[in-house]
């Protein structure tokens, strides 16, 4: 498995164990539920379940469409601006600058990440428009290293 599709799924289940453990604070006191709902919310859905999504996705996605990422560099930049926003909503949040551009800024950045992502994972999936078939075949096996795959 490649560098960041690791790093995103293991990020993943370090937000999810935040996120949980910020779910058993809220079901012990009525005022954390009140103060918390919103770094529960997000840490599970942004940290969690879009981390693991983009980790598989980026892992299997290219493997089952035999094409590479339009943009694999795009890959780093989403996983960096995805932790920096969501880090950013949260501690801006808890300090109480919820209505704020510094707030603003950083769900920007999360923002900016969820779009690196669409365009990864979306243009991978349409197929490739080369006409001649020799180019066309040149990408089945984007990752397989030579030698590993047999000659058809």
């Amino acid at each position: 498995m490649n560098k960041y599709p690791q790093l995103f799924i293991k990020a993943a289940l370090i937000y999810l164990v935040v996120g949980v453990a910020f779910g058993v604070a809220m079901s012990i006191s009525p005022i954390f539920g009140a103060r918390f709902g919103f770094v529960h919310i997000h840490i599970n859905l942004l940290g969690f379940m879009v981390m693991m999504i983009a980790g598989v996705s980026y892992h299997v996605l290219p493997r089952f469409s035999s094409r590479q990422l339009p943009w694999p560099n795009g890959v780093k930049f989403h996983f960096i601006f995805q932790n920096l926003g969501l880090l950013g909503m949260i501690v801006t949040y808890l300090m109480g600058y919820r209505e704020t551009k510094i707030f603003l800024i950083f769900s920007s950045i999360t923002a900016i990440s969820l779009f690196i992502m669409v365009y990864n994972l979306f243009f991978v999936l349409f197929p490739n428009f080369n006409k001649d078939k020799k180019e066309n075949n040149k990408n089945d096996h984007p990752h397989c290293e030579d030698g590993c795959c047999p000659e058809e």
